[in-house]
């Protein structure tokens, strides 16, 4: 006589069998993974105690407490006489290791710059959105991605490094999300560098409707920049505003 049990997709099916050869009697039980409508990799027991800490990882059976199920892939935790304790992506974790970004790295207590480890108390070290940078100099700060001196030599400016002999100043846009680098000594910040010496474009500070200015560039050959200040006009016939 075989009596199953059936519960919801994915969870363990428990058949419980008895079948009578006289004159010995025999209990087993059967432990399958159903995956959609079949069950799968059944595994059969003597002993219902021996079904403690049995799970199913995926379609296939296996015991908790000795092994680990890692993205439907069933590894054992004793790796060389070291405890493996979590999973990196579809491998087993040891103790003695560091998962970043899915690499497995063999360092205790590690720190994750994305898929790079190190430690953050180790100051020649710096982990800039993600990327993890050698320090030049002690005074190092992140600048995107990459690091640069704080503003002794060089500038940062819309995430990247320049060197301040030939950019001293960042100009931030009016659009909010991008900046261009500039010399203070040949450029003026108007919505990007504006050459002090250009005989074509200039800069006009427009009143919007909160009251507040807003530094737009014009071609003063053909444009105005005038009273009430809401616009950019176009230069009359006589080449005058």
């Amino acid at each position: 006589m075989t009596i199953s049990c059936y519960f919801l997709t994915g969870f363990i099916i428990l058949s419980l069998v008895f079948s009578s050869v006289a004159p010995i009697s025999k209990t087993e039980f059967r432990l399958c993974c159903q995956v959609g409508t079949k069950s799968e990799n059944c595994t059969s027991y003597s002993e219902h105690r021996d079904l403690i800490g049995v799970a199913c990882c995926g379609s296939h059976v296996y015991n908790t407490s000795s092994q680990l199920c890692c993205d439907e892939n069933v590894h054992n935790r004793d790796r060389g006489g070291v405890m493996a304790h979590s999973c990196c992506d579809t491998q087993p974790l040891r103790l003695d290791q560091t998962c970043c970004g899915g690499v497995i790295h063999n360092i205790i207590g590690g720190d994750c710059c994305g898929k790079d480890v190190y430690f953050q108390k180790d100051t020649t070290f710096l982990c800039c959105d993600r990327t993890l940078s050698v320090k030049s100099t002690p005074d190092d700060i992140c600048c995107g991605n990459a690091t640069y001196d704080g503003g002794v030599q060089q500038i940062c400016c819309g995430n990247s490094v320049f060197d301040s002999t030939e950019f001293n100043s960042c100009c931030q846009l009016n659009n909010g999300t991008s900046s261009r680098p500039y010399h203070s000594s040949t450029h003026v910040c108007c919505d990007g560098p504006l050459e002090k010496a250009s005989t074509v474009r200039a800069c006009c500070y427009l009143r919007r409707e909160n009251g507040k200015f807003i530094d737009t560039q014009y071609d003063k050959t053909k444009q105005c920049c005038k009273y009430p200040y809401d616009k950019i006009y176009s230069m009359g016939k006589n080449k005058n505003c």
